[in-house]
């Protein structure tokens, strides 16, 4: 079974400092740029998350651990005083450049995205409940795990997408904050406890104390099957800690996976042409797969973005390559498995290229990558641009619950992101 339990979290005060300064982008997204922006910022979670490239792991733990304890110590956050569930709501508009990716049935002026947040009873959780759908990275799983034994805290939430019966937590949810989203209705009759704006999106945060209501939230959870969507190596970290004695309860965000607002996009690669010819590239894969389509010239993104849409329509497994020597359609053979194109794709680039994963990368958007390969570009001039069809997040819970198989190591990008700064909470439950 699956035992979501209430939590005492800490959440920002305003009245020591406004919540659009304490928050920023998730930690894993952080960009050296938007440090330099929030990390400057009195006790905004930049200070305590997210450890920089170029600072060792002691000397990240020592700074986090100040940095936090000076927080609360200013009363920056604080906690409440008895346990809740929490309602986090995201109001987005997608960047153009993830926009144009969309299919024009699915293209919105406005999203808005409610999930239900509380903290996952491990000791509680049965087998095969929840399952993860991609790789991690070790020593990021380290990290975290450092972080959450050094500060004794579960940070930003881990965004977990289940598909129940009739959308009936989602109704739920709906019905105790007093609006309805079918209807494009998304300003609630009940008050945020805490409201915040990161780049043009809103965060917003609403308690569920009654008693109550709790219980009757706990129920309707207690048999969903839990897909992580975002968020994999916080919660390996928070089962490595588990599995090695230390009690963990991370705190979960729980999405309908077939929410409207919730958005399933691929990650694409660039790879530099020091790590691999463009020439080298199309030759190997010409050796290695069924069919290799020339298809022109260096593609604008309109052009491959419909090209990718027919893939994914037609069920045509492969990817793209996007480079000087021109656009080229890799395909395997047929199959309705939905990880199909990222497995073609690793085993290409890890069995018969031996690449470094660390040597791609990991581009949002097909604009993004096209453009980090043309000569002007800093990225990768003259590299070659990877671009993946996309997914349906049916076919990615069937393959990791069913086949039990994940997927390469950033293989899906969710939107909308969490922000860290938002809610945080004790790494444990109390006894």
């Amino acid at each position: 079974m699956v035992d979501l339990a209430p939590v005492r979290a800490f959440l920002p005060n305003a009245a020591v400092a406004a919540p659009d300064d304490l928050v920023c982008p998730v930690y894993d997204t952080l960009s050296p740029a938007d440090f330099a922006q929030y990390g400057t910022r009195p006790f905004n979670a930049a200070g305590f998350v997210p450890r920089p490239e170029d600072v060792p792991l002691p000397t990240f733990l020592d700074r986090a651990a100040g940095a936090l304890a000076a927080a609360l110590t200013q009363r920056a956050y604080v906690q409440d005083p008895a346990p809740a569930f929490y309602v986090y709501g995201i109001r987005y508009v997608p960047p153009d450049d993830i926009l144009e990716t969309l299919a024009p049935e699915d293209r919105r002026a406005d999203y808005l995205l409610l999930g239900l947040l509380g903290a996952l009873d491990f000791a509680r959780l049965g087998h095969g409940q929840v399952a993860l759908h991609e790789r991690t990275f070790a020593d990021r799983v380290a990290e975290r795990v450092a972080l959450t034994d050094r500060t004794g805290m579960s940070f930003a939430p881990i965004l977990t997408g289940y598909h129940g019966e009739g959308h009936r937590l989602n109704d739920r949810i709906e019905a105790i904050l007093g609006l309805r989203r079918s209807a494009l209705q998304f300003r609630a009759a009940e008050r945020p406890a805490v409201e915040a704006r990161l780049g043009g999106t809103t965060h917003l945060l609403w308690r569920v104390t009654d008693p109550a209501r709790i219980e009757e939230l706990r129920r309707e959870v207690h048999g969903l099957r839990l897909l992580i969507l975002d968020g994999h190596h916080r919660f390996t970290a928070a089962a490595q800690r588990q599995y090695e004695g230390r009690a963990s309860a991370p705190l979960l965000l729980l999405v309908d996976g077939s929410d409207r607002a919730l958005q399933l996009l691929p990650w694409h690669r660039v790879l530099s042409a020091e790590v691999a010819r463009p020439e080298t590239l199309i030759e190997r894969a010409r050796a290695e797969f069924p069919e290799v389509l020339a298809a022109g010239s260096f593609p604008t993104p309109e052009a491959a973005i419909a090209r990718l849409r027919r893939m994914q329509r037609d069920r045509v497994r492969g990817f793209l390559l996007a480079s000087r020597a021109g656009l080229f359609e890799v395909r395997g053979l047929p199959s309705t498995d939905a990880g199909a194109d990222f497995d073609l794709l690793h085993g290409f680039l890890d069995d018969t290229l031996h690449l470094d994963p660390e040597a791609l990368a990991f581009l949002r958007s097909p604009r993004a990558a096209l453009d980090a390969v043309v000569p002007a570009s800093p990225i990768a001039p003259g590299g070659t641009a990877v671009l993946l069809p996309g997914l349906s997040a049916r076919g990615v819970e069937a393959r990791a619950f069913e086949r039990g198989e994940v997927m390469a190591q950033k293989s899906t990008m969710f939107l909308p992101k969490v922000a860290e700064g938002m809610i945080f909470a004790p790494a444990a439950l109390p006894e």
